[in-house]
């Protein structure tokens, strides 16, 4: 598994000239990527590399090379689609051009003007992730003087049990627009205070918008990094909350199968959905969960709000807002509550299933996840 350790770095001349010439070898392959279509990285090296060694003598062969990485990877991104321009100051490391060493809190970097090696702020995480670093990214912000850099670092996977344990707990978690997350244990977590944050901010944007100034552009840009960071460590918080809690098997519905982003489902319900981040969580979840060596299981949530999760009848009837009400046997109680409880139950027999046949119990875009900063 890989984290991600953010440290702080002392603003340095070097590295802002090596950031410059970064960017512009990027530029360079990004339009020759765009005028010809491809972002085939064997076609963009040799079509780009000695003219950027040319006019761009001071950055370093290896840099050009993560330069170039860099920009195929955001032409794939887009798909062609787009022109880009890339005004970020970002460089782009591996493990030829940095190293990193956590006792002294330094970091070695390849520069314009050599390997340098430069202090990094002291943190917690650097002692809580050590392992193989294997690359990094230094972000440059010229115009507040602030630097800091990113470094991947690859931990062995955590062993969970590989035989079946008749003593294994599973909750189950429901996610939904009103309340973020309800487990099977009767824990709430309502989305109240997140939508309400969040519908501020929607307000703003729409006045900034409507004046279009530029100022108002760069309030904008601002609201947009608060917003994403309110709503991360929200989920933060959650996802440590749940995977605290004494259950070695975390049931997750798979919401793709949830058919919940069909057009049909109203402009007031698409805009509830705009304001949460199922996946994010989701994702959250999941690392943390795999820290801890705790299982996670991904079930077809199908028919889990209709079916009763005391006597199992399914009757799309049972249901009736937020109230749950079996016609069979008369239990009522929260219907997302009701659900969590069926998620529970399918993984719980799921895990079974999988262990007694020694199946993968990963998520189906597992291999997809990204490197998260370590966090709460």
């Amino acid at each position: 598994m890989f984290r991600t350790v953010k440290l702080k770095l002392p603003y340095d001349q070097s590295l802002l000239e090596t950031g410059k010439r970064f960017r512009e070898a990027c530029q360079a392959v990004l339009d020759y990527g765009f005028s010809e279509h491809t972002f085939n990285k064997n076609r963009l090296d040799r079509a780009t590399y000695r003219n950027i060694r040319k006019d761009i003598p001071t950055l370093p062969s290896a840099l050009v090379q993560t330069a170039r990485d860099t920009a195929s990877e955001a032409l794939k991104q887009t798909k062609l689609q787009k022109e880009i321009k890339r005004k970020s100051l970002t460089i782009r490391y591996d493990r030829r051009t940095f190293r990193f060493y956590p006792d002294s809190f330094t970091i070695s970097l390849t520069t314009v003007a050599g390997r340098l090696v430069f202090p990094v702020a002291k943190s917690p995480l650097i002692d809580k992730y050590r392992g193989e670093y294997t690359n990094a990214q230094v972000f440059i912000d010229a115009k507040h003087g602030k630097m800091s850099v990113m470094i991947q670092v690859e931990l062995p996977d955590k062993e969970v049990e590989k035989e079946v344990n008749e003593e294994a707990k599973a909750i189950g978690i429901d996610r939904g627009v009103k309340n973020i997350a309800v487990l099977s244990n009767n824990m709430f977590f309502n989305s109240g205070q997140l939508r309400s944050v969040k519908g501020r901010y929607r307000y703003n944007r729409s006045k900034l918008q409507h004046a279009g100034t530029r100022s108002a552009h760069r309030r904008l840009r601002e609201l947009s990094g608060r917003e994403r960071r309110f709503v991360q460590n929200t989920n933060h918080v959650i996802s440590r909350q749940i995977v605290n809690l004494p259950y070695n098997v975390i049931a997750l519905e798979y919401l793709e199968s949830a058919g919940m982003r069909r057009k049909n489902n109203g402009k007031r319900f698409n805009t509830m959905l705009g304001s949460w981040s199922p996946y994010q969580l989701e994702l959250f979840v999941e690392y943390k969960a795999v820290e801890m060596g705790k299982m996670i299981i991904y079930v077809n949530p199908k028919y889990t709000s209709q079916k009763c999760s005391k006597c199992r009848y399914t009757d799309r009837n049972n249901r009736k807002g937020s109230i749950f009400h079996c016609l069979r046997c008369n239990f009522e109680l929260h219907a997302d509550l009701n659900a969590s409880r069926n998620i529970g139950i399918l993984g719980i027999s799921e895990y079974f299933r999988l262990m007694s046949t020694s199946q993968s119990l990963r998520h189906p875009d597992s291999n997809k996840l990204p490197a998260l900063a370590g966090s709460s």
